[in-house]
């Protein structure tokens, strides 16, 4: 019987709602929870040519991606939406804009100087009025609207910025990092972010909210970290270092002791290969940032691809999971930080797997199937516990036949579960000392449940098992 038996699914799936939008009102890719800071116009890479709407209430960007495409994105002046992007073959003879930009009704105009700023000249009297300086990669376009009023400059790491073409002041300041985003590093309590940029500061995110908490200018290349309780940072400087107190943003003058990183050294390799690289707190599975911006989320077990999660529009150049293992964040050279659930519930369905009632199948598709195959299976069976738990206790009877990977998986989807009845299994699992694989991936997931317990003689055991 075995494998041929089944049970039938309800059909009713509780699915998790996620904010469809960051604190300023951003669309968030698909699979993404939250976004840190304010996004608008951002295009992810360099730009070549922009142009306002006859009303100046929207504004076009192109991008070129290669010898053979561009991107053109749509964005709503008032609030920097993007209302739309297409990718299409590049037109013949396109090339950065280096000529006067004239600005409508007057004698003045925007010129690109040699370091690549923006300079307003005008030319009636050969005097340059204003430097619009705000980008920290050379300007590559320069726009101005119809009606004289505003200027938009943009640069070859993809950030727009508007200008008061009367009082050349900048029309929007982002919240949030103005350049690529280097590294991040989450604090021992899970709930507050440190992320470095290329725009000299350093910020500090609460993952709650979204909110930024703290904001410090730095040195270039500086590399600030926390102290090992997460009350400060360490911000080194070409004078030695600074410390400097979360809850005041004052500088500590004595030094705080702080805890090697245990992934220290495999940080350093993958900044050394230009990638981004995070392995879960439970050691299942590990985040690859790539250049195009999506992230795949591997299992170890099997070195197969789960996920992959799309969103940034520039290079992903750091990754942490939180301590707790629930979201993993993402940094890019696209100025953004992202914040994506990563539990198996966080999972979506397709409509396909929906439909799908019969628990045998699934079973063994997450069991012996591959990559994001297996993972939307296990997700399928969470969203019916008391069925997964049924089918797990028919599938792992002691003295079966051992397969490393599949019986990892079933330890993964009980403890995703963490029902009663899941745990129970885990603990009979964890007194099954003929199976490795089963003893040892059991034990480690009642102890992230904190199901340890105490006997009578003082030992601690995990699960109920004594080591």
């Amino acid at each position: 019987m075995g494998l041929a038996m089944s049970y039938r699914f309800g059909l009713v799936l509780i699915a998790a709602t996620l904010p469809a939008a960051t604190l300023r009102g951003d669309e968030l890719p698909s699979g993404a929870s939250m976004r840190l800071g304010e996004t608008k116009f951002r295009a992810g890479g360099t730009v070549s040519e922009l142009h306002f709407s006859h009303d100046g209430a929207e504004l076009t960007s192109r991008v070129v991606l290669d010898d053979n495409r561009a991107k053109t994105s749509l964005w709503d002046v008032a609030n920097g939406r993007l209302l739309a992007a297409t990718v299409e073959t590049r037109r013949p003879g396109t090339r950065v804009r280096w000529s006067a930009t004239s600005i409508p009704d007057s004698t003045r105009g925007i010129l690109i100087g040699d370091d690549g700023v923006p300079v307003v000249r005008d030319f009636a009297i050969e005097k340059d009025l204003a430097r619009l300086l705000g980008h920290h990669a050379r300007v590559s376009a320069v726009g101005v609207s119809s009606d004289g009023k505003r200027i938009a400059t943009a640069s070859a790491d993809g950030f727009i910025r508007l200008w008061n073409a009367v009082t050349f002041r900048p029309l929007h300041e982002p919240t949030g990092h103005t350049a690529a985003v280097r590294s991040l590093e989450l604090a021992p309590d899970g709930r507050t972010l440190l992320t470095t940029g290329a725009d000299c500061t350093v910020r500090v995110w609460d993952l709650m909210t979204g909110r930024e908490r703290r904001a410090f200018a730095i040195a270039v290349d500086s590399q600030p970290v926390f102290t090992a309780d997460g009350a400060a940072i360490r911000i080194p400087n070409p004078e030695g270092e600074t410390v400097r107190d979360l809850v005041t943003g004052l500088e500590i003058t004595s030094r705080i002791s702080r805890a090697d990183d245990p992934f220290a050294v495999l940080k350093m390799l993958a900044r050394q290969a230009n990638f981004a690289v995070a392995v879960s707190p439970d050691g299942r599975s590990a985040a690859l940032g790539r250049r195009d911006g999506s992230i795949d989320l591997f299992e170890l077990a099997s070195l197969q691809v789960r996920r992959t999660l799309a969103g940034h529009v520039g290079p992903c150049l750091a990754l942490a999971f939180t301590p707790d293992g629930t979201r993993l964040i993402s940094a890019s050279t696209d100025h953004s930080v992202l914040v994506w659930p990563v539990r198996v519930r966080d999972v979506a369905l397709t409509a396909e797997l929906k439909r799908e009632t019969n628990a045998a199948n699934l079973w063994n598709r997450m069991a012996y199937g591959k990559g994001s195959e297996s993972y939307l299976a296990m997700a399928r069976l969470a969203a019916d516990p008391a069925a997964a738990v049924k089918m797990a206790r028919l599938c792992l009877r002691p003295g079966g036949v051992a397969n490393p990977i599949a019986d990892a998986r079933a330890v993964e989807l009980l403890e995703a579960i963490g029902s009663v009845e899941a745990r129970a299994l885990l603990r009979e699992l964890a007194e099954d000392e003929t199976d490795t694989v089963r003893l040892r991936e059991s034990r480690a997931a009642l102890t992230r449940l904190g199901d340890v317990r105490s006997h009578g003689d003082g030992v601690r055991t995990v699960g109920g098992t004594r080591p």
